[in-house]
């Protein structure tokens, strides 16, 4: 497999992110948390205009374009201080708010983010923080360890059929959860399978992502059209303002078209997928467990949890 480049300064969350796909450690102090959460606050209203329809959603779904614009300025400005010291040759692709409503279609199931970048040279992947610690019950994030290694896969927009949709209640039962306390952040490689569950708090769970690639990855854009039965992806060269302006199932107003192709949705083959999580499974011994229970408590004295 080619080396990516890497983008943290410690190598051993490079290392970390690179073999499970994502990694969480200490960002930002409790102050910096409540400027995050403050910001939605401010602006809940536009933020929840869609919350009928969906009780889980990011806020380039509102279609609010000055609203969408507000948020990615303000997370990016809030965020680049810190993220420039645990980060190198990188930039930012865009920047939005997640909400949680607490009810039970709040779940997000199985899934993969969109892809960004040539995966076959290149990774991307979301900074991701909620601005009140997490945990199974108000929401927390799920992973499939090592899943970004799986296989080449083309994730478009609109939708499309999801090469691992034969298996996602076999995936539900072997994800990793991953709780946070406040200030941590994980961030996840969008190749990574990934969940959350559903919010069955009393209150909203708010969160901040920011998305960013290495300094020399070309930014891309995969778009499938609705009732295509060939299969035809068009693939876009994207700057960052075609992303803050991107319409919600729609083709990028500006963006350059590079190529299309047509490309096999195929869903995996089930025993391929029983032989990756036996596997996954069968890594965890008890001597990893027992690390693992040394490891937490170094962790907890540098501020940073495995």
């Amino acid at each position: 497999m080619q080396s990516k480049p890497p983008v943290f300064r410690d190598e051993k969350l490079q290392q970390e992110f690179d073999e499970n796909g994502f990694v969480k450690f200490k960002l930002f102090d409790a102050q910096q948390i409540e400027r995050i959460h403050n910001f939605y606050l401010e602006h809940q209203d536009e933020h929840e205009t869609i919350i009928e329809k969906k009780k889980f959603h990011a806020t380039n779904e509102t279609s609010n374009a000055e609203l969408i614009a507000k948020a990615d300025s303000f997370i990016k400005e809030l965020m680049m201080e810190e993220v420039n010291k645990h980060f190198r040759d990188y930039k930012v692709i865009a920047a939005n708010y997640l909400i949680k409503q607490p009810d039970i279609k709040s779940e997000l199931g199985p899934h993969q983010d969109l892809r960004f970048v040539d995966e076959e040279k290149y990774y991307s992947l979301n900074i991701w923080i909620a601005t009140e610690a997490t945990n199974k019950h108000n929401g927390c994030l799920r992973f499939i360890k090592g899943s970004h290694l799986w296989s080449d896969t083309i994730r478009p927009l609109p939708s499309y059929p999801w090469k691992y949709r034969n298996a996602e209640q076999l995936l539900t039962e072997n994800f990793t959860d991953v709780t946070t306390d406040i200030g941590e952040c994980v961030v996840l490689n969008h190749a990574c399978i990934h969940s959350s569950y559903p919010n069955l708090s009393e209150k909203i769970r708010v969160a901040a992502i920011m998305a960013i690639i290495p300094q020399d990855a070309e930014i891309l854009h995969y778009f499938l059209p609705d009732g295509n039965p060939e299969n035809e992806v068009e693939k876009y060269t994207m700057t960052l303002q075609d992303f803050i302006t991107l319409k919600v199932g729609q083709r990028p107003d500006s963006a350059v078209l590079v190529d299309k192709f047509k490309y096999d949705f195929s869903a995996a083959n089930i025993e391929m997928i029983k032989a990756k999580l036996n596997l996954l499974n069968s890594n965890t011994t008890n001597s990893d467990i027992l690390y693992g229970k040394f490891k937490r408590k170094l962790s907890s004295l540098f501020g940073i949890s495995g």
